[in-house]
């Protein structure tokens, strides 16, 4: 018998910059699985992140079997392929999979009674239902009886009946070890070799112990935690860093990285590779709930490059009841933080909202709460109904009249043989507990305090503990006094709030026509639409009124501070044109001569030497005649290169990309101390 020709694809839109820039490391676990288990010479599998190469492939190579992931971020792409490929040979074996799939049987049979070119659907963990339907069809049994005998995790339609049929669950695999190394096997060397850039993904453990209703992974089935060996991730890690780039981050699959004993070992070898090979320097990392003393010690191995989520979703006591997930107490959240402060680590928390139970007064409590503890940063999130989670199910949506809309997720369409897609998210923004007008209004507090608490504006967090101003009191004022529409952010806070409200449409079919429109589709395609509004216009502040923002920025610091002096003004003063000077990053926007132009900033006070001092020591006992030399140098140069090899040349958005992955201190102007 020939080989069976197989097309896995993990899709990416690439339209408007990269969604993605992680190699596609699940469908090389299912790969890497199913070769061990129907032969290596009954199968022709190849790889593929980029839609176009996936299409022309369909084309030309002509595979037997399309197989391709189904997440929230690429299920459109995704139906399209399978559509084409029908289109082109009516034979060619679809099969999906992954957690973009309804609980609910009958929704699951609606679901795929639409995307009929879908033949099977493998749910939960795919590698043992994926061998298992290969090896059938390897064996030549008939694809339409198939459909009709449940097959172990996976669905299919009833060619007859129009019945779903839902196979039992496959065991889960415990020993990960079983799944060949899609690294070691060389299976990944394509994306290490692509001149676009992929960052490596690298899965330790799977699985989750907690149960929150909003997470995939909230079920009970993930509820036990298979783990690969730590001298397999060893050997992975190695192989990792002697192929890939030293500005090139690493991104984990874990839900709960550094809270397992283990983690410390694996820790322990990252750190070998950073002395040895300069990587990885930066981390994407989902750090874990609990065991907040073993994470201290993995973030000191790897030398602070590693931030630690310290994510609440609320700190309502109702609302976390009803999520069921359970918070570190206060107490002990306090010392993490302050623990987190002495290794110098830059905190954020994530919350989302609108949830069941919040309401307006309990999420400004709570950011009071985590803002006067320490936390640097809120990450608020809007409330995605991710299907196959409690959260999205029919009784809670009833429940807590949960009202909904849609809206495109980020960067996240194309055009396809003639087709435009676009990958679409519902989500919650009004409960019987938060009106949509308070919806609005969290969020544009939130896009205040994801400002100003970034890394970017984080002199104002060392100000207020200085002058001891109260954070909360420091962002609300902010808050007020943008929204009274007398500041030069107020333009763009007002942009921000109508962007929000504009972005919601009352139906998924709405929306796609609206933007299937070639004057609507252009505005997706410049950037001006369908991004994320928060990382959007935090960096239009950053970019646009970066000075101006300084300077409201210590007009509310001043009004706060208990005991405002002259010398505390006048050093005040000093700062203001210090930080608002270095940390213009506007040259990066067209870096025209980037690394050939200098400045010299004279100032009375040594304010780089106060910032990088001991928190006890005050701003005003730094007076003193003092000139700086501003350069920017060649590691930022590397970090330039490689943002627009991964995120593409439009500005606005690779900016925000670099200071998520590298850190807006990448971007500001060095500082030399002139000495006399």
């Amino acid at each position: 018998m020939k080989k069976l020709k197989i097309a896995m694809g993990d899709l990416r839109h690439n339209t408007v910059g990269r969604h993605s820039v992680h190699m596609p490391i699940g469908i090389g676990y299912l790969t890497t699985y199913t070769i061990s288990q129907v032969g290596k010479e009954n199968l022709d599998i190849r790889l593929f992140a980029d839609p176009d190469n996936l299409l022309k492939a369909i084309d030309i190579w002509k595979p037997d079997i399309l197989a391709l992931s189904n997440y929230c971020w690429n299920n459109e792409a995704s139906r399209v392929a399978f559509e084409f490929a029908k289109k082109l040979n009516p034979k060619t074996i679809c099969i999906g999979g992954g957690p973009d799939i309804p609980e609910d049987q009958s929704e699951c049979q609606t679901y795929l009674t639409k995307r009929s070119d879908m033949d099977f659907y493998v749910y939960l963990d795919g590698e043992v239902a994926f061998a298992q339907i290969i090896q059938k069809i390897r064996n030549g049994e008939e694809i339409e009886k198939l459909k009709t005998i449940p097959q172990d995790s996976i669905m299919s339609i009833h060619p007859e009946t129009g019945d779903l049929v839902k196979g039992p669950m496959a065991p889960r695999l415990m020993d990960m070890d079983v799944i060949p190394s899609p690294y070691l096997s060389g299976l990944m060397d394509q994306f290490f070799e692509s001149p676009l850039g992929y960052a490596p993904m690298i899965e330790t453990a799977r699985g989750c112990p907690f149960s929150c209703t909003f997470c995939v992974q909230g079920d009970s089935y993930y509820s036990k935690i298979a783990k690969f060996s730590t001298d397999r991730i060893k050997k992975e890690l190695h192989y990792m860093a002697e192929r890939v780039r030293p500005h090139i981050p690493l991104s984990f699959c874990d839900s709960n990285f550094a809270m397992y004993k283990r983690d410390e070992e694996i820790a322990e070898y990252l750190r070998y590779l950073q002395d040895n090979y300069s990587w990885p320097n930066s981390f994407n990392v989902t750090t874990g709930k609990s065991n907040f003393k073993r994470i201290m010690r993995v973030v000191e191995k790897l030398q602070n490059k590693m931030i630690v989520s310290t994510s609440v979703q609320s700190l309502n006591d109702e609302t976390l009841d009803l999520i069921k997930r359970k918070n570190l107490p206060m107490e002990a959240f306090h010392d993490v933080q302050k623990e987190l402060k002495k290794r110098g680590q830059f905190t954020s928390s994530e919350i989302i909202l609108p949830m069941p139970g919040e309401t307006k007064a309990s999420f400004l409590k709570g950011s009071e709460l985590l803002l006067n503890e320490g936390v640097d940063r809120i990450l608020p999130y809007t409330t995605m109904m991710l299907k196959g989670t409690e959260m999205a199910s029919p009784e809670t949506r009833d429940t807590y009249k949960m009202q909904t809309r849609w809206r495109v997720l980020p960067r996240q369409f194309g055009e396809y043989y003639g087709q435009k897609v676009f990958e679409v998210e519902e989500v919650c923004v009004a409960t019987n507990t938060m009106s949509f007008e308070d919806y609005l209004d969290c969020r544009g507090f939130a896009l205040i305090v994801n400002t100003f608490a970034s890394k970017y504006f984080d002199i104002f967090i060392k100000h207020n503990q200085e002058l001891e101003v109260t954070p909360y009191d420091f962002y609300y004022d902010l808050w007020s006094r943008i929204k009274s529409g007398k500041t030069v952010l107020s333009d763009i806070f007002n942009r921000f709030i109508q962007e929000t409200k504009d972005e919601l449409w009352d139906s998924r079919e709405a929306l796609i026509e609206h933007f299937s429109e070639p004057e609507n589709y252009k505005k997706l395609m410049k950037g001006d639409l369908g991004d994320n509004l928060l990382r959007k216009y935090s960096t239009i502040i950053f970019i646009e009124q970066s000075e101006g923002t300084f300077a409201l920025g210590y007009s509310i610091l001043k009004k706060h501070c208990p005991d405002l002096t002259i010398e505390i003004e006048r050093s005040l003063a000093s700062a203001q044109e210090w930080f608002s000077t270095t940390r213009d990053i506007s040259p990066f926007l067209s870096n025209d001569n980037l690394f050939n132009n200098t400045q010299i900033l004279e100032l009375d006070y040594d304010i780089q030497s106060w910032y990088q001092g001991k928190e006890s020591d005050p701003l005003v006992g730094y007076k003193k005649n003092t000139d700086y030399l501003l350069y920017h140098g060649q590691r930022q140069k590397g970090i330039l290169d490689e943002s627009i090899r991964i995120y593409g040349k439009e500005p606005y958005y690779r900016m925000s990309k670099t200071m998520l992955h590298w850190g807006a201190q990448e971007l500001w102007w060095k500082t030399d101390l002139i000495l006399d």
